[in-house]
């Protein structure tokens, strides 16, 4: 996944920790990545909220910061011309086949003539894909319904979808709640990936929420209880 494009939507001052825990990690695993340093809520002057934004998102606050990054992603993706990125938040812990799976992942979308798709690779949301619909040799699956935004691949296609459906109706929800409306919405094609090969640091407890005003208490709580959700999730989604 050398060729692959990494995209990691950081906020420039204040996530120090993060930064330096994402590079060290893209780093040992041998990948290059940029970070995408727009959109902080200081950027978000009125001219670009009123570009971007309507209804509860069009104010300066964390989680238009946070949408607000993801469609700088969408729009990197465009300027260069790229066939897709991996947009990885920077809370992301990669687990070990990442890149094995990653690669036949887009070996996949290349086999089965997959050109237009947002993927995504993490378990953060506690949904997989059921077992009845599992394929030997099969990665990819049409999903009706979201998972987070901290880590998935982006299509070309993908993004000029996102961006012509904010062009003219404006983001109106949070980063994740946006990708989910955007499937009924839009007919965004979406995927998940399984196995799931990344999960959110913010979810495990090893990182506090930067949008969530009362995370303390929810991290510890999340930290206590992640792994025991995460097998009984990953266990009822077995024999569903």
């Amino acid at each position: 996944m050398t060729d692959i494009k990494i995209l990691v939507p950081h906020v420039k001052e204040g996530y120090e920790e993060r930064a330096r825990f994402i590079s060290d990690m893209l780093r040992r695993e041998g990948l290059q990545f940029e970070f995408i340093l727009g959109g902080d809520i200081s950027d978000l002057t009125p001219e670009v909220l009123d570009r971007y934004f309507t209804g509860k998102m069009k104010k300066p606050a964390a989680t238009t910061s946070c949408a607000m990054k993801h469609l700088l992603a969408c729009e990197y993706v465009l300027e260069h011309s790229l066939p897709g990125a991996l947009v990885m938040e920077d809370d992301m812990i990669l687990y070990k086949n990442f890149q094995k799976v990653f690669d036949e992942c887009m070996a996949e979308m290349e086999r089965d003539h997959i050109d237009n798709a947002l993927i995504n690779f993490e378990d953060s949301a506690l949904r997989f894909v059921p077992g009845s619909q599992r394929r030997k040799g099969k990665h990819l699956y049409r999903a009706t319904r979201d998972r987070f935004t901290g880590c998935y691949y982006l299509s070309r296609g993908a993004a000029r979808l996102i961006m012509d459906y904010v062009g003219k109706h404006k983001c109106d929800e949070n980063a994740d709640e946006f990708h989910r409306a955007l499937i009924s919405r839009a007919a965004l094609p979406y995927y998940w990936c399984h196995p799931c090969i990344a999960t959110q640091g913010t979810h495990n407890g090893l990182f506090p929420s930067s949008i969530d005003e009362k995370s303390a208490a929810k991290q510890r709580y999340r930290a206590n209880t992640w792994k025991l959700k995460l097998a009984y999730k990953k266990l009822i989604y077995l024999f569903r």
